[in-house]
């Protein structure tokens, strides 16, 4: 029995080695099979592929009909191919060509759009004779709306059959793996042998080990396990093309059976021979095993040296100070090395079998495509790139990556990805700090002027750096102080009331943190402003308010002299950054000598561009090199630069070429040409006549001529000629414009176009004329409808050869303009135009007439389908313009509805203003001005509203006036006014001839005024010689022979008549000697321009005169200097008042 034994033990290595092989081979069986497997569905991906882009060639499934698509698709249906179904969004069937894709494969394609990812995968439906199907999923090129398309390829037998692992054993199962948990697993099974037991596959399936193998081939690995629970030998390989891998399950009785056979052979022997003696048995045995010690010897050598292989390259791989990565053919992480993961702070088990993508890219749309992307898309086999990668804490390093596509030498399909890349990130940095420097000085370079070199400087710094807030100061010309620069940089717009608060500060030396920067003349960086003490840090509150924490400063340096301070601002404690400190040095030391150059450009520029004669720059052939406003203006150019822009040469300009030739002579003989009178054309073709001053410039070297510099004046009193209008029905019979049906039919056109153009836009402009009335009541008709011809005439030449002129009827106007872009800039360009032009005045029959127009604006829109609804709005912009005084010209929005609300809200206050006691007067003192002697009061009225304050009379007058109620509160300012004088006369009786004067308005200037003033006068027991009652030159006039009536009925009452703001309406002489008026005040808009212009000395000359004349009183309102007053007094002027004497 001991021989016996020992010679079944002497079997063990035979038994041993008898295992493995018969385990590699099944493993490398099946490794073999999933490539094969592999490589045939790939075929069938880059077919439907092929397929898709074919029938779709860049549109998505909504864009292509469905008839179209279901004959393109039948052509490519063959044995291979067997039906294509489409689905939308949802994954609802939208078409179906051929075979349909069985229900539960349909269900596990819906389940991929909820789960949002594209699956390929097989079925084995019961109703196809069991045969094994591929479903490729594709999404269609260029379609956003998540559409599929679905393939249904059979698998050919030959396929299915190498798949199979029948050939091991009956019993045996084929199993394939996914990376998808709605389809973990599909059981293959042979047709020709019997279905594998259901329960003893569920219990497989549902084993840790199965699970664990599907996860391994998920890592490209191969391998095998051991399903110790089912009894089960696994085998595993990756599949890539399925995203997992081929399963092969075989009982381990039928893996072993061979070996059992064989080892029942050998004890048999061993058995028979027995009795020959255990010596002779193990003598027999002796060789063979020998020869199998042996062997495993050499194997465990191999396996030694394959390991130190292994560490000796893991130790280049760690060792190296490059990143090295390698990533499968899915962009899941393999390896990684040190260097890498110290570089990111990522550990190896938190990266290990992650997404590339997910765990270490953040896409933006200006990055470039990622390394690995590059690869698999390009199918190249090298690619080099830049690429940002993100670190654990959320910070992002640039790497230069090398990509490598390491492909199978027998398939040449890829089998992984390797990246070798270098951080960059310093280089990077450095890199654009440089490029900075260049772009700002560059930027600040090409700046117009100094303040907007500062705006340029300051974005680009706070931009490129991140700081929220930048500001500049500027040394006063006394050097004492630092100035709030009107420039600056607000990241978001709740920086605008910090600038504005920051106004009123003026740093001096050593103040604040712009005058410690003037003071050392070296940055400054404020950690954390809260931690400043405010005598050292004046704006600390106003920062912290804000929520600005910290700030740093540079002083802009040229030639030892600070010529301006930038502080930035930002919203976070941050610890001084010396990096930047140097980088914003650098560029403000670059900055110095450009600053300094572009304020002397400034300086020099205004006075080039404000001096009132044209001035210029001319080339030797006489093109204009420069050019400033007035010399455009004097030539009928929109701005200088469209002058210079065009080119022209001098000699164009001419109108007697005998002129030009002279000008030409005289210059090339003297070089220079004084008070040269000649006749020119505007660019408008207008004639006029100007006055040049012209030398040549010299090179100082070569005495050669580099350029003329010279200025004209225009000296032309030459009107523009007007062509004769023609009538014709589509005319207005008084003015020649295009009448109200022409121009409704105009917009009607235009409202039509707009609606089938999306590049066509017009504007309507509706003009209605200021203080029209009062021209036509007090100068006739004549004369209103001259005016209107007049106007009609000054329109036309505002407006453009495509624009439409018309007079609707009355005083209004209507523009359309068809020319152009018609956006809102070039709109009020065209408004401001017609303004100017109505500025000038109106010589009729001996009149001298002023007047303006207010202007409403509507832009086109798609909105408007009516002409009236244009109108209605125009009209509305226009009364908007009305209320805002005249000549002004607005463009209708929604907020006009808001000012009607508010207008409509005070006009409700307004009624309830008096019982409320809200109104106050405030009195301003009336004085003699050759003895300074206070003689009496104007009474001024003043709203105190409970909610806004203060509120204007120039803003509730009006709103009262409309509404009808300045009669009930000019009733109340003058019972009020009265009682106050009365009781300042009984406090002080020896003032009683202290006079009180109150403002009427036109509205209270009606026949009963008489009767009304003498209720009053009698309740507070004033004498009517104490009242003086204010009335407008536009009250008066609006009927001359009523207001006579009223005037005299007044003057029985001893009350004193005042003109107020003489000479700013239209009183007629003719009327004035008939009215019994005691008083005129100059207004003071001619006071307070004494001594700007001489036309205002003169108008106050010839009121003061015309006083003296009618032997009434002057009194000049608005004396704010004792010049003023001076003047004043030797005009003889015999009253005033003032802020220079006393406030209200």
């Amino acid at each position: 029995m001991i021989n016996t034994a020992v010679a079944l033990v002497s079997l063990l290595p035979l038994y041993e080695k008898i295992k493995v092989q018969e385990e590699y081979k099944l493993t490398d069986s099946g490794s073999s099979r999933a490539v094969l497997l592999d490589q045939e569905l790939d075929k069938l991906d880059q077919k439907s592929n092929l397929i898709t882009h074919q029938i779709f060639s860049q549109k998505s499934l909504k864009r292509v009909p469905l008839n179209v698509i279901r004959d393109q698709s039948q052509k490519f249906l063959d044995d291979s191919l067997l039906g294509i179904t489409y689905l939308d969004s949802q994954g609802r069937p939208q078409l179906i060509v051929g075979l349909q894709v069985p229900e539960k494969s349909l269900q596990f394609a819906q389940s991929g759009i909820r789960n949002q990812y594209e699956l390929s995968f097989m079925t084995q439906p019961d109703n196809f004779n069991r045969e094994l199907y591929w479903i490729e999923v594709n999404s269609i090129p260029e379609d956003e709306s998540g559409n599929l398309v679905l393939f249904l390829f059979k698998v050919s037998p030959a396929i299915q059959d190498s798949i199979s692992c029948t050939d091991f054993s009956a019993a045996c199962q084929t199993i394939l793996g996914s990376s998808h948990n709605d389809q973990k697993f599909l059981t293959i099974h042979h047709p020709n042998f019997p279905a594998p037991d259901a329960e003893l596959t569920n219990q497989l399936l549902q084993d840790d080990a199965i699970n664990l193998a599907r996860e391994r081939t998920l890592e490209s690995k191969i391998g095998t396990i051991w399903c110790k629970d089912c009894n089960f030998f696994l085998t595993y390989s990756p599949v890539p093309e399925i995203g997992g891998g081929l399963i092969f399950a075989i009982p381990r009785a039928d893996l072993y059976r061979s070996i059992y056979r064989q080892l029942f052979k050998v004890s048999s022997l061993v058995f028979a021979v027995i009795m020959l003696g255990t010596g002779a048995v193990i003598l027999a045995l002796h060789p063979f095993l020998n020869r199998m010690h042996k062997e495993i010897v050499k194997r465990r050598k191999i396996e030694s040296d394959l390991q130190q292989e292994r560490d000796f390259t893991q130790n280049l791989f760690d060792a190296n100070p490059a990143f090295l990565i390698v990533l499968d053919t899915h962009g899941m992480i393999k390896l990684v090395n040190h260097a890498m993961l110290n570089a990111t702070g990522c550990s190896l088990d938190e990266v290990l079998g992650k997404d590339y993508l997910r765990t270490f890219i953040s896409r933006s749309p200006e990055d470039n495509l990622p390394w690995v992307f590059r690869l698999k898309l390009g199918q190249q086999k090298l690619v080099q790139t830049e690429e940002k990668i993100l670190t654990q804490d959320g910070q992002e390093i640039m790497v230069e990556w090398h990509g490598q596509a390491v492909l199978n030498s027998n398939t040449q399909k890829c089998e992984y990805f390797l990246g070798a890349g270098l951080d960059i990130t310093e280089r990077k940095r450095t890199e654009e700090e440089f490029q900075l420097l260049q772009r700002i000085t560059k930027a600040v370079s090409v700046a117009p002027d100094f303040d907007a070199a500062l705006e340029v400087a300051l974005r680009l710094i706070c931009e490129t750096t991140g700081w929220e807030f930048g500001e500049a100061w500027i040394p006063n010309p006394e050097q004492d102080h630092l100035d709030y620069s009107s420039v600056g940089y607000c990241k978001t717009d709740q920086f605008q009331q910090f600038r504005q608060l920051s106004y009123p500060f003026n740093f001096e030396l050593n103040q604040g943190l712009p005058g410690r920067i003037w003071f050392t003349q070296r940055p400054q960086w404020i950690a954390d402003i809260a931690h400043e003490p405010e005598a050292l840090f004046p704006r600390r509150s106003l920062c912290l308010e804000y929520q600005l924490k910290a700030g740093f400063g540079v002083p802009v340096l040229a030639e030892g002299q600070v010529l301006a301070i930038l502080t930035c601002f930002i919203s976070v404690v941050s610890p001084e950054d010396k990096r930047l400190v140097e980088l914003i040095s650098s560029i403000s030391a670059q900055l110095g000598t450009v600053f300094q150059r572009k304020q002397a450009e400034t300086k020099y520029r205004s006075i080039f561009e404000n001096a009132l004669e044209g001035l210029f720059q001319s080339s030797l052939e006489g093109r204009y090199l420069s050019a400033n406003p007035a010399l455009a203006e004097i030539l009928g150019y929109s701005s200088a630069e469209s002058l210079v822009r065009r080119q022209a040469n001098m000699k164009e300009i001419y109108y007697d070429l005998e002129d030009y030739n002279r000008f030409l002579k005289i210059l090339q003989q003297k070089g220079e040409i004084s008070n040269f009178e000649a006749q020119v054309y505007r660019q408008d073709g207008r004639l006029i006549w100007v006055l040049q001053n012209i030398r040549a410039i010299y090179d100082h070297r070569t005495q050669r001529i580099l350029y003329y510099e010279g200025s004209m004046v225009n000296i032309t009193n030459l009107k523009q000629t007007e062509e004769k209008l023609r009538y014709s029905a589509s005319h207005d019979a008084l003015t020649g414009l295009w009448n109200r049906s022409f121009f409704m039919e105009r917009l009607k056109r235009a409202i039509g176009k707009v609606q089938k153009q999306n590049d066509y836009h017009f504007a309507v402009l509706f003009l209605d004329l200021d203080g029209f009335k009062v021209i036509n009541d007090s100068l006739g008709h004549g004369i209103g409808d001259q005016l209107l011809i007049e106007i009609g005439q000054r329109l036309r030449q505002c407006i453009r050869s495509d624009d439409t002129l018309a007079r609707l009827g009355g005083d209004e106007f209507t523009i359309l303009l068809e020319s152009g872009d018609n956006n809102v800039e070039e709109v009020k360009e065209i408004a401001e135009r017609v303004q100017m032009s109505l500025r000038r005045p109106f010589d009729l029959q001996g009149h001298q007439v002023f007047t303006g127009a207010s202007i409403g604006i509507v832009q086109s829109s798609l909105d408007y389908h009516l002409p009236p609804e244009i109108l209605r709005d125009a009209d509305t912009a226009m009364y908007q313009a009305k209320h805002q005084g005249k000549g002004c010209s607005v463009v209708f929005d929604a907020a006009m509805r808001t000012d009607a609300q508010r207008r409509l809200q005070l006009q409700t206050d307004l009624r309830w203003a008096l019982e409320r006691h809200e109104f106050r007067l405030h009195y301003q003192p009336i004085l003699e001005l050759k003895t300074e002697v206070i003689v009496g009061f104007e009474a001024l009225l003043r709203w105190n509203h409970p909610q806004e304050g203060f509120i204007s009379p120039g803003e509730f007058i009006p709103i009262a006036e409309e509404s009808g109620l300045v009669i009930e509160i000019g009733e109340w300012v003058l019972l009020k006014a009265c009682q106050q004088l009365k009781a300042w006369q009984q406090k002080y009786p020896h003032h009683s001839s202290l006079t009180m004067s109150v403002n009427l308005s036109s509205q209270q200037f009606t026949a009963d005024l008489s009767d009304r003033i003498g209720r009053i006068l009698a309740e507070t027991q004033v004498n009517g010689r104490d009242l003086k009652l204010e009335i407008t030159e536009t009250a008066i006039m609006s009927d001359p022979k009523a207001a006579v009536a009223t005037l005299r009925a007044l003057k029985q009452r001893e009350v004193v008549i005042c003109i107020d703001d003489f000479g700013t309406g239209y009183c007629s002489l003719g009327y004035l000697h008939q009215f019994p008026v005691d008083v005129l005040k100059i207004d003071h808009s001619f006071v307070s321009q004494l001594f700007v212009s001489s036309d205002h000395q003169e108008i106050v000359r010839v009121i003061v005169a015309l006083t003296q004349s009618l032997n009434i009183q002057a009194i000049a309102e608005g004396i704010e200097t004792s010049d003023q007053l001076q003047h004043l007094r030797s005009l003889s002027c015999q009253f005033g008042q003032g802020y220079f004497f006393q406030k209200p």
